[in-house]
């Protein structure tokens, strides 16, 4: 029996050990294809041949790195290039445009650009949910309720309407309740 602990614990440091390894190694690789995706996005950029996917993807990188100027610049130059009759693309960029907005604080404009995505895509309910979600960092908190009820109407079964609503419904009651 006492030689059987030691081993039990070293299996067991040896299996942390190995996982531990092995997630970093996860780590390292997709940082490293992320690099080299950036470099190439960046390669085509400065020759001149980047095409608007090519915006979107370089923007989606930079956003990734938390770098929303860059972000927002590449964004805006695949919009301007973008196919007008790809409209589940265009919503998608609207949508990833205004996200964007959203992580850098700038509600305002990040509504405008999810309003855009919804016009092309009324339907679009992860820009409807984003949508609400910027009219709640706003307080904004009817506005909310009225777009995560419209998301329900398209997905009964949306999980973050259904929660939201509920987290709006006792926000409201209880500054109802206070005033």
């Amino acid at each position: 029996m006492n030689s059987l602990l030691p081993t039990i614990y070293l299996l067991a440091l040896f299996t942390a050990l190995f996982v531990i390894v092995l997630l970093l190694l996860t780590q390292i690789l997709k940082k490293k294809d992320l690099e080299r995706d950036l470099s190439d996005l960046q390669k085509k950029l400065r020759l001149g041949i980047a095409t608007p996917l090519d915006n979107y993807s370089l923007g989606v990188i930079y956003l990734s790195k938390k770098l929303f100027d860059e972000a927002i610049l590449q964004f805006s130059n695949a919009l301007k290039n973008w196919d007008k009759n790809d409209i589940d693309g265009l919503s998608n960029l609207y949508n990833t445009i205004g996200f964007t907005y959203f992580e850098s604080e700038q509600f305002d404009v990040s509504i405008y650009y999810y309003k855009e995505a919804i016009t092309l895509n009324p339907t679009y309910t992860v820009a409807l949910n984003n949508l609400a979600y910027s009219y709640e960092k706003k307080k904004m908190f009817q506005d909310a309720m009225e777009v995560y009820a419209k998301v329900l109407t398209y997905d009964v079964e949306n999980p973050i309407a259904n929660e939201k609503i509920l987290s709006l419904k006792t926000k409201t009651k209880t500054r109802d309740d206070r005033i």
